[in-house]
């Protein structure tokens, strides 16, 4: 079983998509798979996001929450975050919003086929409490590599 290195995550503001409402109706891997492609065909900095509830009794099940999707940053952006400066919002309907989180970055990009297998081991590892929600963020870092994270809420 892999063990998945975590560290602290303060998130200040919210990191915001804009929601895939075709794509809640699918299950998790189908989703996921859409995503990725998505991805494939978008710009460098382009994000996608589902957040995920689970249910953790005689069995762990998934089931989706919502999904989000957001472009390549304009430039407001990249200067924001260049000069340490608050990122300006745009109109969105989906957030992971302020607040203290786990932060898992994946050290592979899980198949559709592992990847229940990947968010099973992910939820054992970090001993989730019996029901629950976690983001999986999907990030194109450049025209080859998309990065998978999973960002989990620190109990208050």
């Amino acid at each position: 079983m892999n063990n998945f290195k975590t560290i602290n995550l303060n998130l200040f503001q919210p990191i915001v998509y804009n929601k895939e409402t075709i794509l809640q109706k699918q299950d998790i891997q189908s989703t996921y798979q859409l995503l990725i492609k998505k991805l494939d065909n978008s710009k460098t900095a382009s994000e996608a996001c589902i957040n995920i509830k689970y249910y953790s009794e005689d069995n762990i099940s998934f089931e989706i929450n919502e999904v989000g999707f957001s472009d390549q940053p304009d430039q407001s952006v990249i200067d924001a975050v260049q000069n340490g400066e608050e990122i300006p919002l745009k109109n969105y309907d989906m957030e992971i919003p302020p607040g203290k989180y786990k932060f898992i970055q994946l050290p592979f990009l899980p198949t559709q086929e592992n990847l229940f297998v990947t968010l099973m081991q992910i939820s054992c590892s970090n001993n989730l409490k019996a029901e629950g929600n976690f983001y999986l963020r999907l990030l194109k870092e450049n025209s080859l590599v998309i990065l998978a994270q999973v960002i989990i809420l620190l109990e208050e």
